[in-house]
């Protein structure tokens, strides 16, 4: 069987996702309800103690009437947690709040349906007695025991250095019993919720990093991703050589639009258009090197279009333009040439300024560049 040694690709991690498979630390939740519950007690708790101790006392003191009705009852409890309620309400809230922001942040806003959906595997006990002896289920059972052992060493160290106190409060009073009890409680509550977050905090790393285990690929399975994802290369090698021969085609359909093609002259070769009513400058239609630079030029011949040798212009034209872009300014000059030349050779008997490159703008000695050529 493949070894599974490479690390899950995006779409592996999203398809978890949409089953509702992410890594979430349960552990770091609990702890941190438990240190927002804590926090909350040691600043709400003596009012929140001495609202119950008077709850009690009113309950175990008032005589109710000869017979007890439901008027009676609704005002006997609303007298006993009227007091209680706003305390109460504080720390639900703060434990509601922490349990969904810790789990949200782990999470992110998460909505599957999969999890939830009807599955009579889960009625069968094989599979569950092979989690429980699992890798991973011997590593759960492990990281409980260890949580077991800590925080009972905590709360014995606890309550073995409070042993003092905790006897001192059987001869007490009550309201002093309860200011003592509430305050061991809490110190040992404050105890026990930070050893417990440091615990989550490597369980939540722990997670994180068994859930990418969980996922990882073999190396067939990330090139078949691949292929999903970004297409199969040799499918792709074959469109974009399909690609360039429809391109190459047009291009050479366009030759006989040329007015000139421009020759190295056998190693290149670059058909030109220009139209002095529709064009800023002159257009290249097609370049090409050897093979295609001769069929370039036996196009041309074939639909009459003058073919010029002039090595310097045909380099510097296919090195700096694409097809379908217009030739720079600083060609401008010996393409006035070479096109006043073409153009004379169409008209012949002709005198003055060649026609059609008067429009030309920005090139002054373009559009009024002499013959030099004939």
């Amino acid at each position: 069987m493949p070894e599974r040694t490479e690390a899950p690709t995006g779409r592996r991690l999203a398809e978890a996702r949409d089953k509702g498979q992410v890594p979430l630390s349960r552990e770091l939740t609990a702890a941190s309800v438990l240190l927002t519950g804590t926090l909350v007690l040691r600043s709400a708790g003596a009012r929140l103690a001495n609202s119950f101790q008077v709850t009690l006392v009113r309950g175990l003191t008032s005589v109710g009437p000869a017979e007890i009705d439901a008027a009676w009852l609704r005002g006997l409890i609303t007298e006993s947690l009227g007091p209680i309620l706003p305390d109460l309400g504080l720390l639900l809230a703060a434990l509601l709040l922490t349990g969904a922001g810790i789990t949200f942040a782990q999470t992110g806003f998460l909505w599957s349906s999969h999890n939830i959906s009807p599955d009579l595997n889960r009625l069968n006990p094989i599979p569950g007695l092979k989690r429980i002896f699992s890798p991973n289920g011997l590593m759960e059972l492990g990281k409980m025991l260890l949580k077991l052992l800590v925080i009972g060493w905590v709360v014995y160290s606890f309550l073995r250095s409070h042993l003092q106190e905790l006897l001192l409060m059987a001869g007490s009073d009550l309201s002093h019993s309860m200011a003592v009890w509430v305050g061991l409680a809490s110190g040992l509550a404050l105890q026990v919720s930070g050893v417990y977050l440091v615990l989550a905090l490597a369980d939540f790393v722990y997670q994180r990093w068994f859930f990418r285990r969980s996922l990882r690929m073999t190396r067939d399975e990330v090139k078949e991703e691949m292929k999903r994802t970004e297409g199969d290369p040799v499918l792709k090698g074959r469109i974009r050589q399909q690609q360039r021969r429809l391109a190459r085609q047009r291009m050479m359909a366009n030759v006989r639009k040329a007015d000139v093609v421009i020759t190295n002259p056998t190693h290149l070769a670059v058909a030109v258009q220009y139209e002095a009513n529709r064009m800023h400058a002159p257009r290249v239609l097609a370049k090409g090197a050897y093979r295609v630079a001769a069929r370039i030029v036996e196009l041309a011949r074939i639909h009459r279009v003058p073919v010029v040798q002039n090595p310097p212009l045909a380099r510097a034209i296919y090195r700096s333009v694409d097809v379908e872009q217009e030739i720079p300014p600083d060609l401008y000059l010996v393409m006035a040439e070479v096109l006043a030349y073409v153009y004379r050779l169409r008209a012949p008997g002709r005198s003055g300024a060649t026609p059609g490159l008067r429009a030309l703008p920005h090139a002054a000695g373009l559009a009024a560049a002499p013959d030099t050529t004939g």
